[in-house]
């Protein structure tokens, strides 16, 4: 079971402020990369994603040299990766991310519901990955979906859920689970608000029972789709979906959010998460990695843990995600394509003032607004913006675009 507690601090802005830490993934990247390339652990997609993170603020992506205009300070910048699975590259985007989910959440509480699937589906997950983290997602909106309709349920009202793909533990174990925000209500047919007062939104034992029968007729009708793993074949197919379905499948359901203000919090902390960031890294020692990590079964206890090199980066890189694949999604009132009206009218029943929807920021705008940084402004004189004067290209390849510089006409060229 997958027990994640809320945040005990609002998100103020990005980890600028925190201590630079002494060991990085992009370190041991650089260090044991070709060797585990090499050795067939990792395959070409993969090695792509990894030599990105390696590269990533190198003279290897590019960048530009800039002066300011005031007091003449030179500096030069190399440009991020941008890669999702990059530790160092996912303060702004969260920040912008959480900046656009303004105009979606409306003050009700929220419920947190995390759905996981059994230690025997891991294996299948590893091989057929795209295919049943599809499934996972639409077996969670078709369980979630059926009991806000349900009579039983005494809701019967349109709902949302924002889903959150997390495919690891603390320790970096491969463990495919779903992290959903859902109101406590959802809108009817009369255009009204219908508040789900109590601990849970739906029996939780209930939610279990259906989410695995669904998930289970998914496997079913996918079966041909499907590459097994060492131990399952077609001829036993069957008998694994009913050993499967004898189970007892955890949902864990529990009103973590009084209103928008703490949803947010919370989705800043998880919806650009990665398997483990750099902060988590304690040292590099005897070819191993030492790493620290909370025990969730012992109370949530900080914890210290140590792998062999070629482990941990093992563990790390099987969290990264199919090419292109969508790990956050929205569901019901939240769905892109009716939220603008959908919300419109909960905020209308809820009394709430309208909102319009904001533009999307770029990178400074971004900065300006979360940690009242304005990155163009010149640190050593503090009066003064800093002028591009000469891009850097990629030492291989051809120019990357500069997408978040400002280039201005200046008398310094």
């Amino acid at each position: 079971m997958c027990h994640c507690k809320a945040p005990l601090a609002p998100l103020t802005g990005l980890k600028s402020k925190l201590q630079k830490p002494g060991l990085t993934i992009q370190h041991l990247l650089k260090e044991h990369l070709d060797e585990l390339y090499a050795q067939g652990l990792v395959n070409s997609y993969e090695h792509r994603i990894l030599k990105a993170l390696q590269a990533c603020r190198t003279a290897a992506l590019g960048g530009h040299t800039e002066a300011c205009d005031s007091c003449g300070e030179l500096k030069v910048h190399y440009n991020s990766c941008g890669n999702r699975h990059c530790p160092a590259c996912q303060g702004a985007n969260r920040e912008r991310w959480l900046l656009e989910r303004e105009y979606d959440l409306f003050d009700v509480p929220h419920h947190h519901i995390t759905f996981t699937v059994p230690a025997e589906l891991r294996a299948l997950f590893k091989l057929n990955e795209r295919l049943l983290y599809n499934m996972l997602f639409q077996s969670m909106w078709s369980t979630l979906l059926s009991f806000s309709k349900d009579k039983r349920s005494r809701l019967q009202a349109e709902i949302g859920v924002i889903s959150i793909l997390h495919t690891w533990t603390q320790k970096l174990e491969y463990h495919p689970h779903l992290h959903c925000i859902v109101p406590a209500g959802g809108l009817t047919a009369a255009g009204k608000w219908k508040s789900k007062d109590g601990g849970f939104l739906f029996s939780v034992k209930a939610l279990s029972t259906v989410f695995k029968n669904r998930f289970c007729e998914q496997l079913k009708k996918n079966q041909k789709e499907l590459h097994l793993p060492f131990g399952i074949t077609a001829t036993n197919f069957y008998s694994f979906l009913r050993r499967l379905k004898a189970k007892k499948w955890v949902v864990n359901s529990k009103p973590g959010f009084k209103g928008k203000e703490s949803v947010l919090e919370y989705l800043g902390r998880y919806t650009h998460k990665i398997a483990i960031s750099n902060y988590r890294l304690i040292k590099e020692a005897d070819g191993k990695v030492v790493f620290s990590y909370r025990d969730r079964k012992a109370g949530d206890v900080k914890k210290v843990m140590q792998l062999e090199v070629k482990e941990f980066l093992c563990r790390f890189k099987q969290h990264i995600l199919p090419r292109s694949f969508v790990k956050i999604r929205h569901y019901g009132l939240f769905s892109t394509r009716v939220k603008q009206e959908k919300l419109a009218r909960v905020r209308k029943a809820l009394g709430q003032p309208q909102k319009e929807k904001k533009e999307k920021k770029n990178l400074s705008e971004v900065m300006l607004e979360t940690t009242g940084e304005n990155i163009y402004r010149c640190k050593s004189c503090r009066e003064g913006d800093m002028v591009v004067l000469k891009l850097l290209p990629p030492v291989r390849g051809s120019p990357g675009k500069l997408s978040a510089v400002k280039l201005k006409s200046s008398s310094m060229d």
